[in-house]
This record gives structure tokens, C-alpha cells and sequence, in this order.
């Protein structure tokens, strides 16, 4: 050191500014997610899938809309919002993969739940917290390409805009209903599986690699097995479970389910549904209170 340097002692300054609440601590880990999601102040490149897949979404949306415009006396038999939930429903699947992982993730890895862990935040608040992230994305996804659907079709009705709407009321409470059980079974395994991996692109890869080997297993066991008890091989069908819900809540029947040709009614799917949530969200507690 040199001897000319002088220190200078300007006191201690304790933070003077606002301190936030669990409250604010928890919408800050949501707004984490929305950004590390949709890659907002990210490079480039990690912007593509989320937003690619939004726009794939939207532009269903829109060719529906145009074909009942140009076309819709001629092909009577337009995708209803049941059948609007097949088109789509894909598209959800792959984005529960991408944003479910990257959710967890990057936070595990990087070391930055001890940050968290120092503010008024528990590590039940943190899992909350980026639930409620999730969920609003995916209720995001869901739901606004089927209000600019049931819009459009209103627009299109011959019998008025505000009739069509009142029509329709019954739209209101069962696409959310619908939208919420897709949510529900694809969210809480995209998070289980997350909670056990320290990679984001390897958790979505294994996320849909289950997804789909369970329910071509319980396919082919159910289509081809002759053994007792083979029909309850439809119960791991887990990605058709909403779609069952689906049907049922909009009196419909929209292809074949697994679970239906098995001999089980809906409100059993729904019971699955809410068991893989208990389950998926034990699983990931276990493995997260363990964690600083």
C-alpha cells in the first residue's frame, strides 16, 4: 500500500428504502419466472420456442376463425371449443415441457435458493410461488386464444354478437375448468421431474418421453392384454386423463380415450388428475426441504 493513501471512514448507512414483504417476495419470484419463461432479457435464442410456440397457438386460433368466416356453410362441422382443446392441447404439452423446467431448474443449479432462503421466504413460499407462476402462464396460453375463438365465432353468428355471447354463457366457467385440468396433470409432473434434475433441456426431454411411452403402454395393454385387472392399465394413460375431463365437462366426445374404452367413467380421471397433483407436489417437497 502506498504511503500516501489515505482511508476515508464515511460511516456506516444502514438501507433506508422500502423492505418488502413475503408478499413482494413471492410476486418477485413470479416475475423471475414470467421473464426466465418467455426469455425476456435473454438472448435471442431463447426467446424462439416460447414464443414460437404462442404464435403457433394464436395462429389456430385464427385459421379456425377464417374458416368459419369464408367457409363455415360449407363445412358444418367446425372444431367446437372441446375439439379446439385437441388442436392445442399438444402445443400446451410442449410448453409445460419448456417453462416447467426452467421454472426449477436454474434456481437449484445456480445456487440462488440460499439467496431467497435469506429474505422473509420459506421454501414452502418459494414452491408457491413458482406454482403460481406456472399456472398464470399456462392459464395465459390456454385462455386467451380460446377468448379470441369464441369472439370470432360471435363476430361470425348469424344471430348477433351479444346473442351468440349469451348463448354461450356456459363457455365461461367450462374452458377454465378444462384448461386448469390440463394444467394440473401436465404442470405437476413437468415440476416432479424437474425437482430430480440439474439440466432444464434433459428434464423436458424425460418429461415427454413418460408422457408418451405411459400412455402407448397403457394402450397396448388395455388394446391387447387379456390378463385380470388389465383395463386399470388405462389409470397411467396420464396425458389423456384431461382429456377425458374434457369431454365430460362439455358433454362431447372428441376421439378415442383409453380410459373410456377400458370401461371407466370421467369423474374417475378427475380422481387421477388430483392424485397425480398430491402426488407431484409431495415428491417435489421432499425433495426440495432438504435444500437450503
Amino acid at each position: 500500500m502506498s504511503e500516501e493513501a489515505i482511508i476515508v471512514d464515511r460511516g456506516y448507512r444502514p438501507y433506508e428504502g422500502a423492505r418488502g414483504t413475503l408478499r413482494s417476495s413471492m410476486w418477485a419470484i413470479v416475475k423471475d419466472g414470467y421473464r426466465r419463461a418467455l426469455g425476456l432479457r435473454r438472448r435471442a435464442w431463447s426467446k424462439v420456442m416460447p414464443w414460437g410456440l404462442i404464435a403457433l397457438m394464436l395462429m389456430i386460433t385464427f385459421v379456425v376463425i377464417a374458416v368459419a368466416w369464408f367457409a363455415g356453410d360449407l363445412i358444418p362441422d367446425l372444431p367446437s371449443y372441446a375439439e379446439y382443446f385437441d388442436l392445442t392441447s399438444q402445443l400446451g404439452l410442449l410448453f409445460v415441457a419448456l417453462t416447467g423446467p426452467l421454472l426449477l431448474v436454474p434456481d437449484r443449479v445456480n445456487g440462488v435458493l440460499a439467496v431467497y432462503m435469506s429474505r422473509p421466504l420459506r421454501m414452502v413460499d418459494y414452491l408457491l410461488a413458482k406454482t403460481a407462476a406456472l399456472v398464470s402462464l399456462m392459464l395465459t396460453f390456454y385462455l386467451v386464444p380460446q377468448a379470441i375463438l369464441h369472439l370470432g365465432l360471435a363476430g361470425l353468428s348469424d344471430d348477433g354478437f351479444f346473442t351468440y355471447l349469451g348463448e354461450n354463457l356456459d363457455v365461461l366457467w367450462k374452458v377454465p375448468v378444462v384448461a386448469l385440468a390440463y394444467i394440473a396433470t401436465h404442470g405437476s409432473i413437468a415440476f416432479a421431474v424437474s425437482a430430480f434434475l440439474g439440466k432444464s433441456g434433459l428434464a423436458s426431454g424425460l418429461y415427454l418421453g413418460f408422457v408418451i411411452i405411459t400412455n402407448n403402454v397403457a394402450g397396448l395393454i388395455v388394446g391387447s392384454a387379456n390378463f385380470i385387472g388389465a383395463k386399470y392399465a388405462a389409470l397411467f394413460a396420464i396425458e389423456q386423463h384431461p382429456r377425458y375431463v374434457r369431454d365430460w365437462v362439455f358433454d362431447s366426445n372428441a376421439g378415442f380415450l383409453i380410459m373410456e374404452d377400458a370401461g371407466f367413467d370421467a369423474w374417475v380421471s378427475a380422481v387421477c388428475i388430483l392424485f397425480v397433483v398430491a402426488g407431484s407436489a409431495l415428491i417435489v417437497w421432499r425433495q426440495y426441504r432438504k435444500l437450503p
